[in-house]
């Protein structure tokens, strides 16, 4: 996906929340934010195809607000606070799974159950993460579905040895922990994946630890830290994860704007809700919608994700 005009606005008052919780210092904030000005336009007026990424631009504004600022993590406090209230939503979303006996049934809603959990995120513009109403959202998730291709990814899960499951956002993987269940008691070897560096609200080791999935899955990092996944912030190990596994699940909006850039070695899932118009536009669907997509021998223009 590429950089929309609305995006622009966006990606600056992302930057500017940032920096206001990384440092009460108005003169580094300031710099901060002349910092991520320039990024903006050098990728704007000089960048390629990749350049153009909102997540490739996103990621290099939070590198330069950590290195100026000298804080590493400016959500650690709102990551926490994410998984504190989406615990609390566990009896509610176990419910929700269990109440069907049939096993497909189960995975379909658990699916809608983590493409809502997407919807937990700082920063979009025009997007408020609607905790209060949560609970309610959980019964609507199907109504809600703006694309479903639950039953061709139910196909590829019963077939798929192994997994491969890119998590998004803190008190998202809550929600995450459900599917990861469900494809466990599929038999498929589920790997699941964390941020290996601070970037946005997303999940990272300790996380995973809270959400409770390192007790039902491996749990590997990115080896870096980027929004969504670009291969030159990533580790030969996870990249070589992507290519030999046999099926991709992948949460948020960052996984749709970088992973369908590249031809994608195997099939790969996305959940996400679209909290935002362009991420809705470049779907053709409403926002604030939940979103299960499959792509399957995709090609992107930017050649393969995975060098042999």
């Amino acid at each position: 996906m590429q950089i929309q005009s609305r995006c622009v606005s966006c990606l600056i008052s992302r930057g500017f929340q940032e920096a206001q919780l990384s440092t009460t210092d108005l003169e580094l904030q300031l710099a901060a934010i002349t910092e991520v000005v320039g990024i903006l336009n050098n990728s704007l007026t000089k960048g390629g195809r990749l350049e153009n990424i909102p997540a490739y631009v996103g990621t290099l504004r939070d590198q330069a607000i950590q290195r100026i600022t000298g804080c590493s993590d400016p959500y650690a406090s709102w990551k926490q606070e994410s998984n504190e209230i989406a615990l609390k939503l566990v009896p509610s979303l176990e419910r929700f799974v269990e109440k069907v006996k049939n096993s497909k049934q189960r995975f379909r809603r658990a699916c809608l159950a983590a493409s809502l959990g997407n919807v937990i995120e700082y920063g979009v513009a025009g997007h408020e993460i609607p905790w209060d109403n949560l609970k309610n959202l959980i019964s609507q998730t199907d109504a809600e579905l703006a694309i479903d291709h639950i039953p061709t990814l139910y196909q590829l899960a019963q077939k798929a040895n192994t997994v491969l499951y890119l998590t998004d956002n803190a008190g998202e993987v809550v929600f995450d922990r459900l599917l990861v269940k469900a494809l466990t008691e599929m038999e498929s070897r589920v790997i699941v994946a964390v941020k290996g560096a601070p970037v946005l609200n997303d999940a990272m080791l300790a996380d995973a630890k809270v959400a409770g999935l390192m007790d039902i899955a491996e749990v590997i990092t990115t080896g870096g830290g980027a929004v969504g996944v670009l291969p030159q912030w990533c580790s030969k190990k996870f990249l070589k994860h992507f290519r030999d596994v046999d099926l991709v699940l992948a949460k948020g909006m960052g996984h749709h704007e970088t992973l369908p850039e590249f031809t994608l070695p195997t099939p790969s899932a996305h959940l996400l809700r679209t909290k935002c118009e362009p991420v809705a536009s470049s779907l053709n669907v409403a926002k604030d919608r939940n979103v299960v997509n499959v792509l399957v021998n995709h090609q992107g223009p930017l050649g393969p994700l995975v060098k042999n």
